[in-house]
């Protein structure tokens, strides 16, 4: 037999052996109570405290048992419960780690798309720039070409209306065509001036400056419009004004001529007052307010805002000519690289007044007073000038300005013969055309530099100032002055120039 079968027969047989036993068992527990019961009526019975005790024993014993299992269950429902507080805990804790997870997986496919936004934005930021330096540089080359004819046309035409003998006719004549080339070159340095606005390349550069001087030359340069449309300029300074402040003027002067010229443009048999008030002053500072106003035909109330957009125009029915749009944008741009802000007040058909205002350094200029003074007496003595221009026409006209002005010239072609002219000759100053063939004029200044750090030399260019200034200084220029050149501005930077 085998041990799985042997062990069956063993359990019957232990159940069997127990079957027996408890059924003898039962009888002698009957046949005891029958015996018992027959002693009790004999007399035989037990004491009363004793069975009394024994059942005490026996009701103490069943509630300790129930005690416990009440306990014991206590204990499993209570474990039930933390039990499950953490397995809800830990569904919550997965849930919220699953949607951590699908908030990172979509930062992340975010995050990579925008690295590849932020690719593609500098990728076109630097396609921008290049573009703009093109532009930049495009507009820069066609306006010293432009400019270089223009130098012709004004020059010449400034040179006839200096005759004594021209007929009045001629004389008139004459003066429209300078105003036409006048007008041109004025849209050429506007358009060159936004490009380099844009461009982020323009920078002040400031020096000691007159502004009743500047301020009268500026009204002075818009006569002839002026007498054109029968309008009366009228300038207002006070006496408190210092004579010499801290300004970059070539800015102020830009800033000025395109408030006038606008207020000209829409003004007939009016008035233009240009004025300049103190506002404050204090140890060397002193704030300014610039006013430009006109008795013109005003700016509508819903044009104020837009006049000072790039290429805005009023409108026809305001003035035949219109002109480009920028003058204004360009004063807006301008200021705020100054750190000022343009203002305007004006009223449709009772006029129209733009006004900023100006903190600038008050500087004691005793030695440019007194070089002020001396160079009334420059003319009386002889100066030999060497003028360095390939330009025939542009040769003609300088030379011819010269004369006028009371100086003597000697004119080569290039560079090249302006550096071996100095090597044999002594002048008393230069005036170097940048641009020219076999050697510009940077290189020639540099060469020139080498053996003679003491004659004065002065740059003509047709380009923008602020585009080659900085490097004019840096290889030994002393100034700098803007083609088709003025009669009355050559005749100021020489005078700088040529002391006694």
């Amino acid at each position: 037999m085998s041990k799985g079968g042997l062990r069956i027969v063993v359990l019957y047989c232990f159940v069997f052996i127990s079957i027996v036993g408890y059924g003898r068992i039962s009888d002698n527990v009957d046949d005891s109570k029958v015996a018992s019961l027959e002693k009790s009526s004999r007399g035989e019975t037990k004491p009363v405290e004793v069975k009394k005790a024994n059942f005490d024993e026996d009701i103490y014993q069943r509630q300790l048992e129930n005690n416990k299992q009440e306990v014991y269950l206590e204990e499993i429902a209570r474990k039930n419960t933390i039990i499950n507080i953490l397995l809800v805990s830990l569904v919550l804790l997965l849930i919220i780690l699953f949607l951590l997870y699908r908030k990172y997986k979509v930062r992340e496919k975010n995050s990579d798309a925008l690295k590849e936004k932020n690719e593609q934005l500098i990728e076109a930021k630097a396609e921008a720039e290049k573009l703009t330096n093109t532009k930049s540089q495009f507009i820069s080359t066609v306006s010293h070409e432009l400019r270089t004819p223009l130098y012709g046309v004004v020059g010449i035409t400034t040179l006839l209306l200096e005759e004594k003998d021209i007929s009045p006719k001629h004389k008139k004549l004459l003066s429209s065509l300078k105003f036409s080339g006048d007008y041109l070159l004025d849209l050429i340095n506007k358009v060159l001036k936004i490009s380099k606005i844009e461009s982020n390349n323009e920078k002040l550069t400031k020096t000691p400056t007159n502004l009743l001087q500047l301020s009268q030359n500026l009204l002075y340069s818009f006569e002839y419009q002026a007498k054109n449309k029968n309008n009366e300029l009228i300038l207002e300074i006070p006496n408190e004004l210092p004579d010499v402040l801290n300004v970059d003027s070539l800015k102020i002067s830009e800033v000025l001529i395109n408030l006038i010229g606008n207020s000209s443009k829409f003004t007939e048999n009016g008035k233009i007052w240009l004025r300049i008030k103190i506002l404050s002053i204090e140890n060397e500072m002193i704030t300014i307010r610039y006013e430009v106003e006109d008795n013109g035909v005003g700016i509508p109330e819903d044009k104020k805002e837009f006049v000072f957009e790039k290429f805005s125009q009023v409108g026809r029915e305001f003035n035949k000519s219109e002109g480009t749009g920028l003058g204004l944008s360009i004063v807006k741009n301008l200021l705020e690289m100054m750190d000022s802000k343009i203002y305007l007040d004006s009223k449709e058909g009772r006029g129209t007044k733009f006004h900023f205002d100006l903190q600038l350094e008050i500087i004691d200029e005793k030695e440019e007073k007194e070089i002020d003074s001396n160079s009334n007496n420059i003319n009386t003595v002889y100066r030999r000038i060497l003028v360095a221009e390939d330009n025939k026409i542009n040769q003609i006209v300088t030379k011819n300005l010269l004369n006028i002005i009371g100086y003597d010239c000697t004119i080569v072609e290039n560079g090249f013969n302006a550096l071996q002219m100095v090597k044999k000759e002594d002048f008393d100053l230069i005036l170097m055309d940048l641009n020219m063939p076999y050697l510009n004029g940077t290189e020639a200044t540099r060469r020139i530099r080498e053996f003679n750090e003491i004659t004065p030399i002065i740059a003509l260019t047709a380009a923008e100032l602020s585009e080659v200034q900085e490097e004019c200084m840096e290889i030994g220029m002393n100034d700098i002055i803007n083609k088709p050149l003025n009669k009355n501005d050559l005749k100021n930077i020489i005078a700088k120039h040529l002391l006694p």
